[in-house]
C-alpha cells in the first residue's frame, strides 16, 4: 500500500530481486514474473530509498519479485476456494433438514429399537471411509487408460464431478420431502407436526450417501488442489484456506 502511487516500470528487470532472500523458499526454484495482476508489482519497485541499503532492504517497504508472485498465486487459488465454500454450506444445511425430516418417519429397526436421528449422518460418514478407498482402487485405474494422468483425473475434474453429486444429493432430497408430503396427506397426518408418517427410515439413506460421495471429490479434491497449486513456502497457508471455507460454510 505504501507503494500504491508508484509507476511500475516498463522493463520488469528492473523490480527488486535478491537471490539470497529467495533461497530460503525457494528450494524448487524462484517464481518468474507473470503480466497478471501488475498492480502488485509496485510492492518490488526499487525506489531512491531502497537503494541506500542494497544489501539490507527493509522488507517492509520493498519485496521481492518472487514474493509478489507467491501472492499472485494465493489470489489465483481464491475463486476455486470460494467454490468449496458452497459445497459445504449445502452440506452443512442437508444434514441439518435430514435430521429434521427423521423425527417424522418410522426409525424402527425393530420392535424394542430405533435410530436416533442425529445417528442417520452415520451413512455420510461410511461412504466417506469407503469412498477414496474405491476411487484409488478403482476409478483411478479405470480413468488412466482413456486419460493418461496418473491420477486418473484432475483435481478440477474431481471438484466438478462432486459439485453434480452435490446436486443430485439436493434433488433427491426434494423428492423425498415430495414423497413425505404425499404419504402424509394420504393419512391425514399433514396438520400433526408429531405424527410418525409411515414411511421407512431408510428413504433417507441415498441423500446421506450421496453427499459422501460429493465429500470424497470436492474435499479431497479441493485440499490436493490447493497443497499442489499454491507456492512452496506457502502450502501451509493454502491449508488454512480449506479450513476457513468449512468454517465459512458452516
Amino acid at each position: 500500500m505504501k507503494k500504491r502511487k508508484e509507476v511500475a516500470p516498463q522493463d520488469t528487470g528492473c523490480l527488486y530481486e535478491n537471490r539470497e532472500l529467495d533461497a530460503a523458499t525457494s528450494s524448487n526454484g524462484r517464481l518468474l514474473h507473470s503480466d497478471q495482476f501488475k498492480w502488485f508489482d509496485r510492492a518490488a519497485i526499487m525506489t531512491e530509498d531502497d537503494a541506500k541499503y542494497p544489501s539490507s532492504p527493509n522488507l517492509c517497504r520493498i519485496a521481492v519479485v518472487h514474493r509478489v508472485e507467491e501472492l499472485k498465486c494465493i489470489i489465483r487459488l481464491l475463486p476455486i476456494w470460494a467454490a468449496g465454500i458452497l459445497h459445504v454450506t449445502s452440506h452443512s444445511h442437508q444434514h441439518s433438514f435430514v435430521i429434521i425430516q427423521a423425527r417424522s418417519v418410522d426409525r424402527h429397526l425393530s420392535h424394542s429399537f430405533q435410530i436416533p436421528p442425529a445417528s442417520l449422518s452415520i451413512f455420510s460418514i461410511l461412504t466417506v471411509l469407503i469412498g477414496p478407498v474405491l476411487y484409488e482402487c478403482a476409478l483411478v485405474p479405470f480413468a488412466r487408460r482413456f486419460t493418461g494422468n496418473p491420477t486418473g483425473i484432475t483435481c478440477l475434474q474431481r471438484m466438478g464431478i462432486g459439485f453434480v453429486v452435490n446436486i443430485l444429493a439436493t434433488i433427491v432430497s426434494a423428492l423425498v420431502v415430495i414423497k413425505r408430503k404425499a404419504m402424509s396427506a394420504q393419512h391425514n397426518l399433514l396438520d400433526k407436526s408429531s405424527a410418525v408418517i409411515p414411511i421407512s427410515l431408510f428413504w433417507l439413506m441415498p441423500q446421506f450417501c450421496l453427499h459422501g460421495i460429493a465429500e470424497v471429490f470436492v474435499s479431497v479434491g479441493q485440499l490436493e488442489f490447493l497443497y499442489d497449486q499454491s507456492p512452496e513456502s506457502m502450502r501451509s497457508t493454502a491449508v488454512a484456506l480449506y479450513w476457513i471455507a468449512i468454517s465459512i460454510g458452516n
